[in-house]
């Protein structure tokens, strides 16, 4: 419990960092005169997509998904930890996460199109994002790229600290899940005779 609190103060830290950060001032680039056509773009009045609302599909869709596969599949109590421990990872970790659910990368899933088409849906998503900030000139495609590579590469380092690779066998479970107590350990060693062992001396075999 005390690891679980120290985990999610320092997501809510760097979750305040994020919010500060937001709110400073922008850095001002220096344009040059040959690059200025760059940056005759039209003004756009209404965005494809929001700002608030793509922070908000970023952040809130790795819960609802963890919250929805638990209603299926009744996982157990530890996932719900990860998944507030995981909420704010994106759209990436998203991904990662259905992949491993579903086995899309097992010998038990590979084959069938609906897992893959599942898994991916949400990197679509942040691709359609990506796109739309571009077509409303508020990103050039080398930030989108760039920006789309950092995310996927966080996503999966933040994916691995809490589940195995997705070509393992049991990717569907977290690791705090997979780890087996000490106490059970114990507990399933065979007991040791606990009689007491008596004296064989003066014992002959054959009829008294």
């Amino acid at each position: 419990m005390r690891e679980l609190a120290i985990e999610i103060g320092v997501r809510a830290l760097l979750f305040g960092v994020f919010v500060f950060t937001e709110f400073l001032d922008p850095f001002q680039r220096v344009i040059q005169p040959e690059e200025i056509w760059l940056y005759k773009n039209p003004l756009v009045q209404s965005d494809n997509i929001p700002t608030r609302l793509m922070f908000a599909i970023s952040f809130l869709t790795p819960l609802a998904v963890i919250c929805v596969v638990k209603i299926i599949r009744r996982t157990d109590k530890t996932e719900i930890k990860e998944a507030f421990l995981v909420a704010f990872s994106g759209l990436g970790f998203t991904t990662f996460y259905l992949a491993g659910k579903l086995h899309c990368f097992t010998e038990s899933g590979r084959g069938k199109s609906w897992r893959l088409c599942a898994a991916i849906l949400p990197l679509y998503c942040a691709m359609m994002i990506a796109l739309s900030r571009m077509c409303d000139y508020k990103h050039h495609w080398q930030d989108s790229f760039v920006g789309g590579v950092i995310g996927l590469i966080f996503a999966y380092i933040c994916y691995r600290q809490h589940y195995p690779p997705l070509a393992n066998t049991a990717c569907h479970k977290p690791y705090v899940s997979l780890r087996v107590p000490t106490s059970l350990k114990k507990d399933e060693r065979p007991p040791a005779d606990s009689a007491p062992s008596m004296p064989l001396e003066g014992i002959t075999e054959g009829p008294v």
